[in-house]
């Protein structure tokens, strides 16, 4: 009984999360950095349409007018090499890794301000997507549009962290340019939201593992009920 409260404790305790939290909290949104293997939809546009036109590739071109999801978007989209550079048209091969969309689309303006008259650049990384497994209650891989995401919000939209989840051992696995990083992060504590690992990163995996007295009931209840079932038996009919 007393071994059942504290485990009843432990678990209650670990079940909060962001203690501590102060009021006056403000966390800038980080402007996502272009990597390699990123597809990038960029829009070139200006005050003359012809002009602009020349910097579009061939597909773009063909598909201007008509609506396109996402996936379609993908096969026209630029995609940036391990190299580091995108290919466009007329511009040529264009830096593009370490960049943000913001900066990138300034770097274009400038250059593209030699052959059209103010020219305007939208981009946007089609490719921007996150991962969430283990225990939440919808496993799932996730399309960001706004590119950007916290994990609480993907725990979110994985419909919540189960009761078994372990709160204080959240694996983070990181991809960045051909090296991966992982990171351990505590939700029980406010220190979480000053981490870099607050606002996710395209092709972000997030495990949430199981607590230990999840995995304490699994491996040693449902494992040994057998053998205890057994031994139950063989006692029965020793004493009848």
């Amino acid at each position: 009984m007393v071994l059942f409260f504290l485990l009843g404790t432990s678990c209650s305790n670990n079940k909060t999360l962001f203690n501590n939290i102060p009021f006056d909290l403000r966390i800038e949104i980080p402007e996502p950095t272009i990597i390699k293997g990123d597809i990038l939809d960029i829009n070139i546009s200006s005050l003359n349409n012809q002009s602009s036109s020349i910097f579009s590739s061939t597909t773009q071109l063909e598909k201007i007018g008509t609506l396109r999801n996402s996936e379609a978007r993908k096969l026209d989209g630029y995609i940036v090499a391990s190299s580091g550079k995108i290919d466009i048209p007329t511009l040529g091969k264009v830096n593009a890794v370490g960049e943000t969309t913001t900066s990138l689309a300034d770097s274009l303006k400038k250059q593209l301000s030699e052959f059209v008259k103010k020219p305007n650049v939208r981009i946007k990384i089609l490719n921007f997507r996150v991962s969430i497994l283990g225990e939440v209650n919808n496993p799932q891989t996730i399309n960001v549009i706004d590119q950007y995401i916290s994990l609480p919000e993907l725990i979110s939209k994985a419909g919540g962290l189960k009761n078994t989840a372990d709160r204080k051992n959240v694996l983070i696995i990181r991809e960045f340019n051909g090296k991966i990083k992982s990171k351990i992060l505590d939700l029980t504590s406010s220190e979480f939201f000053e981490s870099e690992f607050y606002f996710l990163k395209q092709n972000d995996k997030v495990y949430i593992k199981p607590d230990k007295t999840s995995l304490a009931l699994d491996f040693g209840v449902v494992r040994n009920a057998g053998i205890l079932s057994l031994i139950t038996s063989i006692l029965i009919i020793f004493l009848k």
